[in-house]
């Protein structure tokens, strides 16, 4: 689709004004109108796709982010600690009430330490989600929904395909156990192209998600006597670029690398990317880095769900 020039000496324009623009979804119509201009302290996301899609990236917390979450834990920290004495004799109370009436004594609360307390995960404070909606073009003529969004300048973990909506997850799957990474620096739009569901390979993958769509696909090969096909909408061919809205602007292609397992932070269903030739590899449940040959390192993994007694 053809872009009036217009579009781009706007959008040229909108790098060099600064602003204090938060992370937010790009869309060409509000460029061409000056709604929305684009920010040279900030980095930009690229994502094509032949159908409306969605997904989320969490970004590696950097001094700013663990400044920002230190302050926050410590005043966080000071609150529940001043909050505790009175917790305490209202507990006292009620126990004392308990013991009377033959009933069953309340938990004690826990005194809050350095060791046990806790706020927000520091790793979901500049969390970035895209899609399904505020696209920002729709190309007609080659079948292509485009996303632009405004991130932080950092490094950028592809957490999977979920669906995000004010305060919530609705739902999708956390790439947990293996998944790639990339580097989106300020004053660039970095072009992720359709890499994300186009590179990986089409193999099984035996997680919960899967099995029963990869059942029922051989099932259907074996009545038909053809060869199993890979669950799902076949992979699209790799391709990169940007609309010509976008191509008068410094414009980079993603470069990826392997990454190790994550929390799952919202109780989803967990997998893991598929392998990426040259990228991504897997031994058993260990992430290979194929870009050296070496395993990536993996945190330990922490339950996000309170067991019940």
């Amino acid at each position: 689709m053809k872009i009036a020039l217009r579009i781009v000496a706007a959008a040229c324009a909108a790098l060099a004004i600064p602003s204090l623009a938060s992370a937010e979804a790009v869309e060409e119509k509000n460029l061409a109108t000056g709604k929305q201009k684009l920010d040279p302290a900030s980095g930009y996301i690229f994502i094509q796709s032949p159908v409306r899609t969605f997904g989320a990236f969490l970004r590696v917390p950097d001094e700013g982010t663990r400044a920002e979450h230190k302050k926050d834990w410590d005043e966080a920290f000071e609150k529940a600690r001043k909050k505790y004495p009175e917790q305490l004799r209202s507990w006292q109370t009620r126990a004392n009430i308990a013991v009377q009436t033959k009933k069953k004594v309340p938990d004690k609360p826990v005194e809050p330490t350095a060791e046990n307390f806790s706020i927000d995960p520091i790793e979901l404070r500049d969390m970035v989600n895209f899609g399904p909606m505020f696209i920002y073009s729709k190309d007609d003529t080659v079948g292509r929904f485009n996303y632009l969004n405004q991130v932080k300048p950092g490094t950028y973990i592809f957490y999977g395909p979920l669906l995000m909506q004010p305060g919530m997850v609705s739902g999708g799957l956390c790439f947990c156990m293996g998944t790639v990474k990339f580097e989106v620096k300020a004053g660039v739009i970095t072009d992720l192209g359709n890499y994300l569901f186009a590179a990986p390979t089409q193999v099984k993958n035996w997680d919960v998600a899967s099995v029963e769509a990869w059942r029922r696909a051989e099932e259907k090969a074996a009545k038909k006597g053809e060869p199993v096909e890979a669950p799902g909408m076949a992979a699209p061919a790799l391709a990169f670029g940007v609309p010509d809205s976008l191509k008068g602007l410094p414009v980079v292609q993603a470069e990826f690398h392997a990454h190790g397992k994550l929390n799952n932070y919202y109780a989803l269903p967990i997998t893991r990317m598929q392998p990426v030739p040259g990228v991504l590899g897997y031994r058993r449940d260990t992430v290979i880095d194929l870009r050296t040959g070496q395993d990536v390192p993996s945190p330990v993994i922490k339950a996000q769900v309170k067991i019940k007694k």
